[in-house]
């Protein structure tokens, strides 16, 4: 065997290294990191205090237009609504919620979501599982369900005991009746934030808060709402806030007389040079004009 040389020695040294620092990279390489599970998916509630165990979600038919997602429990009935503004995001201790909606629970009245599965059985007395009932949306099961829900809707509704069964019919009268006292609430409760113009025109103002009410309201049951509540329609001269008209006073005609009558422009001296090489020549519309001659 020959012997080590100089060179063989350092070869052996920087094969050590090397395998010393594999060691290294390998025992110090980190984990891979945990796939996202989204069962840890957070999420900012707006609820009342208390509110949330045994509440469920629910999709169902909004009463206006299209669908949206209610929360319901033995003592709640709410609307979820989200709020974002698409540049947020929330810091919930050591991770980041990248979606930064904030899901509001605002209290909501399940007659109207109920009015229009209730029109279509007016003129009858039925069960509630048989007029609650809708095979795009078959959550409304849950309102059919609910104690709460049976006694808010004997409000609306004449309620018959058949058997020991109850059997519900809307009575449009009561309904009217009914949605008249949200109206007039709602009225005093808008007042404090109304303009002072719709304030001096009750028509003006009773139109403005329909609108609100209106989003509770199928268009059919809206228009019907409308006449009973005897809700004007808008005039062409309402269209202009007079309130924010301004008359001419006798100083503002004075200001008027006493502005400098508007200078004229000052003339370049190109245009100057022209103006004298062009005396004593004819128009070019002369040329195309009647012959006198």
């Amino acid at each position: 065997m020959p012997p080590k040389t100089r060179k063989a020695k350092k070869e052996d040294v920087v094969e050590q290294d090397e395998e010393v620092a594999e060691e290294i990279l390998e025992e110090t390489k980190p984990a891979k990191l945990p796939e996202t599970d989204k069962g840890y998916e957070r999420k900012i509630v707006v609820a009342k205090a208390g509110s949330l165990p045994n509440s469920r979600i629910i999709k169902l038919r909004h009463p206006k237009e299209g669908c949206a997602l209610y929360r319901i429990s033995e003592d709640n009935f709410d609307e979820i609504l989200a709020v974002n503004d698409g540049h947020r995001s929330f810091f919930y201790g050591e991770s980041v919620i990248e979606n930064g909606t904030i899901h509001v629970f605002a209290a909501y009245n399940p007659i109207f979501i109920c009015l229009p599965y209730l029109e279509k059985t007016e003129s009858k007395f039925v069960e509630i599982d048989e007029i609650l009932k809708d095979e795009q949306y078959e959550d409304i099961k849950e309102l059919a369900g609910n104690q709460r829900v049976l006694r808010t809707l004997e409000v609306i509704c004449d309620v018959k005991d058949v058997l020991d069964v109850k059997l519900f019919r809307l009575n449009r009268q009561k309904m009217l009746e009914w949605i008249s006292g949200k109206f007039e609430s709602l009225k005093k409760q808008m007042e404090s934030d109304a303009h002072k113009s719709l304030l001096d025109c009750a028509e003006a103002y009773d139109r403005h808060v329909f609108t609100f009410l209106a989003d509770f309201l199928s268009p059919e049951f809206s228009q019907i709402v409308k006449n009973h509540l005897k809700i004007q329609e808008a005039t062409s001269s309402e269209n202009v806030d007079m309130s924010m008209k301004r008359r001419a006073t006798e100083e503002d005609e004075f200001f008027e007389k006493e502005k400098p009558a508007a200078k004229k422009p000052k003339e370049s001296i190109q245009t100057k040079k022209l103006q004298a090489a062009s005396k004593g020549t004819k128009s070019i519309s002369s040329f195309f004009g009647k012959n006198t001659n």
